[in-house]
């Protein structure tokens, strides 16, 4: 470069990528938010004729279940994230840094229960451990021969506690990538220094997993707040009332629904989230977290001596609790003629509803709009995780914060502000009653998500490797394709698969955006349930995880045959390299 640096503005990316992308962000997740707070000083839903007023404001705060609501959500969001956040970071340092057994069957059995809907999830520990026709308490009756139920899991502990191993699965995958791009030459370094091992995870390693940790314990602690189907299948008996199922109630347990109390309860929780990203930024500051450069410092596992089987006795037992456990209760339910029966089991249920022509198309639209949204999703955040590392500290704060603007809203919340959002703008109305006003809500819904997947996969990325690209002429969308997909790639697709597990069981989009024609796979599992058919919604839903192991395990090996054909042809490529080379005359140097 003959002495001369680049300026930092001209490796930026191009000013129309990112007018571009300030515009579609301000239209799916800024204006909604707008039309969201014109409907809280509105006497009506937005659309319609209404006057305005500031009694909702005042009206919410003062119902008398808003601020038990309110309490209830914040201590039930806080202690499942801090146990959970504790477990899958352990669980994610002793299979990916360690040499300890079965610590390869510990990302499949998360990835089986991330991929469990939240409200089976929570009927699989209901049809095991309630308190009337459990089977696990009919199980302990039986061969204790006690009348009297072991378990309840229908209480303030039964709901923490599921929730607890339900969102380890969630933080444990958001972390697994940055566990695994730990550099050991930086554990080798502080080793040869004369720190300990332990020493070294916490003076060297916890600092650089900063951000996944606390990127982790905002997305918990945030969609704690937003708990919904487990407060609702094991809270209703001790009358566990939270802000989601308050909101829910203002829609649709008010005649006329309220949806103006519902948006003020909704802006309330984006006020939280809001500081809670401040809080998160004060934490991490300025500080750099780059551990990836031009080449990789290798992996290393730690030899963990004695201690290796007690503790692959604590995981297995983790795992036979938090996964076997109850997505063995629902394949059990599903051969049951109904949950506390324990004859005729058969496979009637399954035959029923594979002959179901609504069923096979719920599964062909639920993996459409899955895999279209999760993409949609991940290359979106990755373009705004990318772009957010060239601004200001505060221009990039805002713009994580806008990114995170969906958090605060539930999925009902969401999908009525898009629809209202759409119905405002000219042009757009077309799109009201159609697969792609759910299609889009849902990608609102899930961008949360694949922003922070995005973050802590990118943000280890030292910024020369795209400088580089970008000086040899290579355009801001080839670089991001060229250097940052390739080398991210393995927490691209893991990112693109969770958001489109988390979008295949969502209800309250589809639910209340309904698209004829259009029904997903939720939407039948839900008319099942409610009709009382508890044992074909389980093997429905058991389809639907055979379905997406399936898919997985498509993809993974789709992903491996492209990673060896790449490894086939760079050896290729230099091996014709070392033969041109040979066959060149030799050429003494000058002097």
């Amino acid at each position: 470069m003959n002495g001369h640096t680049v300026p930092r503005a001209h490796l930026r990316p191009g000013g129309l990528l990112r007018v571009s992308l300030y515009l579609a962000l301000f239209c799916i997740l800024v204006w909604p938010v707008l039309m969201l707070v014109a409907g809280s000083f509105r006497s009506a839903a937005p659309g319609f004729d209404a006057e305005w007023t500031l009694a909702a404001w005042t009206s919410t705060f003062d119902s008398p279940g808003t601020g038990r609501a309110m309490s209830n959500a914040l201590l039930l969001s806080l202690v499942t994230t801090l146990a959970a956040t504790l477990l899958a970071a352990g669980l994610a340092f002793l299979s990916e840094r360690t040499d300890v057994p079965l610590r390869r069957a510990v990302t499949p059995c998360l990835m089986l229960m991330f991929a469990t809907p939240a409200l089976f999830y929570a009927l699989g520990y209901a049809l095991l451990a309630n308190a009337y026709t459990g089977s696990a308490n009919r199980l302990l009756q039986w061969v204790f021969g006690s009348g009297a139920a072991w378990l309840d899991i229908e209480t303030w502990s039964g709901l923490v506690t599921v929730m607890v191993l339900k969102k380890v699965s969630v933080i444990y995958l958001f972390l697994i990538g940055p566990f695994r791009a730990l550099d050991a030459s930086h554990d080798d370094a502080s080793l040869v220094s004369g720190v300990s091992q332990a020493g070294t995870f916490f003076r060297i390693n916890l600092p650089i997993l900063a951000p996944a940790l606390t990127g982790a314990a905002l997305l918990g602690i945030v969609g704690g707040l937003q708990a919904f189907d487990m407060v609702l299948i094991l809270g209703w008996p001790q009358d566990i009332d939270v802000v989601a199922t308050r909101i829910m109630n203002f829609i649709n347990g008010s005649a006329p629904p309220d949806y103006a109390r519902a948006s003020v309860l909704s802006i309330a929780l984006l006020a939280i989230v809001a500081l809670l990203c401040v809080l998160q930024s004060r934490l991490l500051g300025k500080r750099s977290f780059v551990t990836i450069g031009g080449k990789s410092g290798g992996r290393r596992r730690i030899g963990l001596g004695r201690a290796r089987w007690p503790l692959a006795a604590l995981i297995a037992a983790y795992l036979f609790l938090a996964a076997l456990l109850p997505i063995g209760s629902v394949a059990f339910s599903s051969f049951q003629p109904f949950p506390g029966i324990y004859d005729g089991f058969s496979f009637r249920h399954y035959l029923a509803i594979l002959e179901l022509p609504r069923v096979l198309d719920a599964i062909r639209v639920t993996f459409a709009i899955a895999i279209a949204a999760g993409f949609a999703a991940m290359l979106l955040a990755v373009s705004v995780a990318q772009i957010g590392r060239t601004l200001p500290p505060r221009r990039a704060a805002l713009l994580r914060f806008v990114t995170l603007i969906p958090l605060a809203m539930p999925g009902v919340v969401t999908a009525l502000a898009i629809s209202w959002a759409v119905v405002s703008l000219p042009g757009l109305k077309q799109m009201y009653g159609t697969v792609w006003l759910v299609l889009l809500a849902l990608v609102v819904v899930v961008t949360p998500f694949a922003i922070q997947v995005a973050n802590a996969a990118t943000v280890q990325l030292a910024p020369e490797l795209q400088e580089a690209a970008r000086i040899g002429g290579a355009s801001a969308p080839r670089a991001l394709a060229d250097v940052v997909l390739r080398l991210i790639a393995p927490s691209f697709l893991a990112g693109w698969f969770m958001a489109a597990i988390i979008v295949s069981g969502n209800l309250e989009v589809p639910l209340l955006l309904k698209a004829p024609g259009q029904t997903p796979i939720a939407m039948v599992v839900y008319s099942l349930h409610s009709s009382g058919d508890f044992s074909a919604a389980s093997a429905l839903l058991v389809v639907l995880l055979l379905a997406k192991a399936a898919v997985w395990c498509t993809g993974l090996g789709l992903y491996r045959l492209w990673r060896r054909l790449a490894e086939q042809r760079q050896r290729r490529a230099l091996d014709d390299l070392s033969v041109w080379r040979a066959g060149q005359p030799f050429a003494p140097a000058a002097g």
